[in-house]
């Protein structure tokens, strides 16, 4: 299973609230965390798989359609772990193919339906598909599956910020995420949100 590093909302943000990913943080987003993955049995661990280490380079060159390949051989010849298939997802969603990642991660959510960075990264995807009650309803799973999840609180907060109109909710989903990550100084962008929503929520009790 994928860190929790890895579900990152970060994607089709308007600019006031985008950070830049860097090809070699991808290469660690993507395979951090996946050389045991759920379900594997005693023989069944993937960094035995000499092409674990060749994907794993492939994306710290960016060379994302040789990553690509190698993740598609693993899931064909690992169909009982979900990893590769997850991995895979998250590629396909990097590259904009978003009805191939939908698919991707429903097919992890169905093999391992507690995996919560599935249901966290089928949340990022349905955001970015405009299906954005259904988005909500995949960052509540993931983060009923775990609570501590730092970046699903974050991404469910830009949500329901951006998308939803729901700002009291997405400032107490912000507030968790900082708790989560270590304060004001654990994240100074989603500090500063923080602070636009409590001025704006100051503001409109003020004129009441």
């Amino acid at each position: 299973m994928l860190s929790n590093c890895c579900a990152s909302d970060l994607r089709g943000l308007p600019m006031i609230r985008r950070a830049p990913a860097g090809t070699a943080l991808m290469a660690m987003l993507l395979l951090a965390g996946c050389g045991t993955l759920p379900g594997a049995g005693s023989g069944d661990d993937l960094s035995a798989d000499p092409r674990f280490d060749r994907a794993t380079h492939a994306l710290q060159a960016g060379v994302a359609d040789e990553a690509e390949q190698l993740l598609d051989g693993l899931a064909t010849d690992y169909p009982e772990l979900s990893g590769p298939l997850l991995n895979l997802g998250i590629l396909h969603a990097a590259a904009g193919r978003l009805e191939a990642a939908e698919a991707a991660f429903r097919q992890v959510l169905e093999m391992a339906p507690a995996d919560a960075v599935a249901h966290a990264e089928l949340g990022i995807v349905l955001r970015r598909q405009g299906r954005f009650a259904e988005a909500d309803a995949s960052y509540r799973e993931a983060l009923a599956l775990q609570p501590d999840y730092a970046l699903a609180w974050r991404n469910r907060g830009v949500l329901l910020d951006l998308y939803l109109g729901r700002p009291a909710e997405a400032l107490q989903c912000y507030e968790r995420y900082l708790d989560l990550v270590g304060g004001l100084e654990g994240d100074e962008q989603v500090a500063r949100w923080v602070a636009e929503l409590q001025l704006r929520s100051n503001s409109r009790v003020a004129t009441r």
